[in-house]
């Protein structure tokens, strides 16, 4: 893999977004849900995109939201060729550095009940599982866990390798 540089998202961008979305998720968002989150998010969101240095492929995004005191992650993806090795972990480096430094208290997300591998990114970094949401998602009704990171918590090791120290 060439050198991967993360990036705010513009709206040149969302057609890759889009398409990648739909290669990942079964019940994806549009392009232009994408395109209003980069028109109109203003300083509540926090859009970002994962670039191949070179080749100017898109290889992951994410999209979050400061609520309050919360960040609340709607979603995150890396393409599937380029999973299990690291990009989603700085992503969320990144995305929890940046609601510290607002002064949220919190991340917040929902997850696939079968979505292991994320899960298991989450509980790497902290996350617990505080409920569960029955019938959450549209298409298939499967169950999400709505998971909670509080921040200021984990030193400075957790959040840049994802270990417990």
């Amino acid at each position: 893999m060439n050198h991967v540089d993360i990036r705010p998202m513009t709206v040149k961008d969302v057609p890759q977004v889009g398409a990648l979305e739909k290669e990942i998720f079964s019940d994806p968002w549009s392009e232009a849900s994408f395109r209003r989150e980069v028109e109109e998010g203003g300083e509540t969101s926090w859009l970002r995109v994962a670039v191949e240095e070179g080749s100017e492929r898109l290889v992951g995004y994410c999209v979050a939201w400061f609520v309050a005191d919360e960040v609340h992650l709607a979603n995150v993806a890396v393409a599937p060729d380029l999973r299990r090795r690291g990009l989603a972990q700085r992503i969320l480096v990144e995305l929890m550095e940046a609601g510290a430094a607002k002064g949220s208290r919190m991340v917040v997300l929902e997850v696939r009940r079968s979505n292991v591998a994320a899960q298991a990114l989450y509980h790497r970094n902290g996350f617990f599982t505080a409920m569960i949401r029955r019938g959450y998602y549209r298409n298939d009704k499967e169950d999400a866990l709505v998971m909670i990171k509080h921040l200021g918590e984990a030193d400075s090791r957790t959040l840049r390798d994802g270990r417990q120290s």
